[in-house]
């Protein structure tokens, strides 16, 4: 197993205790020592992993303190891979419940942005993510999911402020989870595409107001899909 990858797994694999709590917040981890032990890996790699993980604020070393975990409240949650970690340790209705909320503070303020601030070829970018949508005639497809992704995060970058681009991988976290509960067969899913077309449509007319309130609108239609899929009320 490659280094870095190995690095990566150790990382991961005390980063999901942390979260689980098995190394609640203010504990000290286990000793170096026990750490190499346990993980079967070298100084050097198990080194690698702390600093993944003081680097997203979960933990911090201090001489003669040993490693310490940190409190919650320091946590990069919006970290692409701490999104990942958590969704493995919070429950699907928990996780989801909190993904759609921060998708509803930002992504209408986006549009509204975007409809002041997007490009020409950003609007095209768009317009080709929709374009593929589209072709599926209304099917859900891997392709339709990643170009439906694909449009929320350049809707997130034509907003022209690059703390709400920076957002684009919590987003992407939650329409990834989304859509996989979704597309399930108990549950049907238009995909929305009309809707999504009227908010491309206000961006393009540079109507903030309009682009605002037709995304608040899918993401209502979003929450509908969740509610079929009784994941939460």
């Amino acid at each position: 197993m490659a280094t870095r990858k190995l690095k990566d797994t150790v990382a991961e694999n005390i980063a999901l205790k942390i979260l689980d709590g098995t190394y609640p917040q203010g504990a000290v981890l286990p000793t170096e020592a026990e750490l190499l032990h346990e993980h079967g890996v070298s100084r050097t790699c198990l080194r690698e992993a702390l600093q993944v993980l003081s680097g997203k604020g979960l933990i911090s070393s201090r001489p003669k303190r040993g490693t310490t975990v940190r409190p919650s409240v320091d946590w990069n949650f919006l970290d692409a891979t701490m999104l990942s970690w958590r969704q493995r340790v919070v429950p699907s209705a928990q996780f989801l419940a909190e993904l759609t909320a921060i998708r509803s503070m930002i992504e209408p303020e986006a549009a509204a942005l975007s409809a002041t601030n997007a490009s020409a070829e950003e609007l095209e970018e768009m317009r080709a993510a929709l374009e593929e949508m589209r072709v599926a005639d209304g099917k859900r497809t891997p392709e339709t999911m990643e170009a439906d992704v694909r449009f929320h995060r350049l809707m997130l970058a034509a907003s022209g402020n690059p703390l709400i681009s920076g957002l684009g991988a919590c987003i992407e976290e939650a329409l990834r989870a989304s859509i996989a509960v979704t597309s399930s067969p108990k549950v049907e899913d238009p995909i929305a595409l009309a809707q999504h077309n009227l908010v491309f449509d206000a961006i393009v007319s540079r109507d903030p107001d309009k682009a605002r309130q037709e995304t608040r609108v899918l993401l209502g239609m979003t929450r509908e899909l969740l509610q079929k899929a009784k994941v939460f009320s």
